[in-house]
């Protein structure tokens, strides 16, 4: 089982590892209260990368030796011995896929609380965002393979196996950011429509199997949703057509008849219900994340989403939020920044309208000039004094 040690600062009293000029501190243990429904879109909030100004986290008065905190999104210092706090030191290049970790304020477990500074891997940036690193419901990042890399409370990943089935909820640095959690109950058997159907074992699904010659019919009976081979079907009990586009339900005659087709989405099987059920919203955008190159559309019928098709020179995938915008040029309201994208060019201030589009720019008035501050794709700016 393959697993990397992030760089992570660690509560007063425990020694400093060098790694390449920076501390590598170890994590601390302390868990942090998991939230199972953190399940989201794909849109990611790029954090600044500078400390800020007035933030009461970046005084200069005296500190507690050894104590660490982030500076900026990036970087971490740490207390010296004369109670001053040292240099900046990166966390670049300490998550497992190589790209650079953010810091975050970890909780202190210690009578007094407090918070010490980390760099993780910027897929446990993700899930600490979220209230959702350790505890119950593994999260971290999801392997092709049914593994889950796992974030540990310090924000440190491992590879775990999966009891159940890893899904995938947002994309960051090309990875497949997901929680684990059993996909069914083990023991349950559903009906894929005509003769198939697939059983549960491990909280994963099996392959379909065939009931020979004859329909599979879901069970109305037990606490655990179960199957038959032919026979009539019970009534009050539903199911997908062959082709799930219709709700086929068992009438009084012990007989299938369709019950309604499914103008939006798919049919999906539930035990021995059926539901017409959408995978996304007919016409939405999605975004792999604010500012990318590309994006993709959900079908007419809300059954899937298309295929990523690139953007158009001067507009990117942006995202106001958690709604998905697609290629535009900028954000009319609810940037990165919280407001609405403005930025400097030769002729002055040019604002982001309502439609998405910079309105035309106007000039600074003297002595005045345009100033502008920038987080991932979202910039703001405004006419101030040199």
């Amino acid at each position: 089982m393959r697993s990397r040690s992030l760089a992570v600062l660690v509560p007063l009293g425990l020694a400093l590892a060098g790694c390449g000029g920076s501390p590598a501190p170890r994590a601390s243990d302390a868990g942090v209260e998991t939230a199972r429904d953190a399940v989201v879109d794909g849109a990611l909030d790029a954090p600044s990368g500078d400390a800020r100004d007035g933030d009461a986290r970046y005084d200069d008065g005296p500190c507690q030796p050894g104590l660490p905190r982030c500076f900026g999104d990036f970087g971490y210092q740490i207390c010296q011995q004369d109670g001053t706090w040292g240099s900046s030191q990166t966390c670049a290049g300490y998550s497992m896929n190589g790209t650079t970790s953010f810091c975050a304020e970890i909780p202190m477990a210690t009578p007094d609380g407090g918070t010490w500074g980390t760099c993780v891997d910027p897929a446990c940036w993700y899930w600490l965002g979220r209230g959702a690193l350790s505890g119950a419901t593994p999260v971290g990042v999801c392997e092709p393979d049914g593994t889950i890399d796992q974030c540990d409370s310090g924000g440190t990943l491992s590879v775990h196996a999966c009891a159940g089935t890893c899904t995938q909820v947002a994309t960051l640095d090309g990875r497949a950011i997901g929680y684990c959690a059993p996909a069914c109950e083990d023991g349950a058997r559903e009906c894929l429509g005509g003769p198939f159907y697939r059983a549960c074992a491990n909280g994963r699904w099996g392959a379909p199997q065939t009931c020979a010659a004859s329909a599979c019919n879901p069970v109305a009976t037990g606490a655990v949703p179960d199957t038959r081979c032919g026979g009539t079907c019970d009534r009050g009990t539903s199911r997908c057509s062959d082709d799930l586009g219709a709700v086929e339900s068992c009438g009084a005659d012990g007989a299938w008849t369709v019950d309604r087709t499914c103008l939006l989405g798919r049919c999906v099987p539930a035990g021995a219900q059926a539901e017409c059920e959408t995978a996304c919203t007919p016409g939405a955008h999605q975004c792999a994340f604010d500012g990318a190159p590309t994006e993709s559309l959900c079908d007419a019928h809300g059954a899937a989403w298309g295929a990523e098709t690139p953007c158009a020179t001067g507009t990117s995938c942006r995202v106001s939020g958690n709604v998905a915008l697609g290629c535009v040029a900028c954000v009319g309201a609810g940037n990165a920044l919280g407001g609405a994208d403005s930025r400097c060019d030769a002729q002055g201030l040019a604002t982001c309208g309502a439609d998405n589009q910079f309105a035309p720019s106007v000039p600074c008035a003297a002595p005045q000039a345009c100033q502008s501050v920038t987080r991932g794709p979202s910039t703001i700016a405004a006419c101030a004094a040199p």
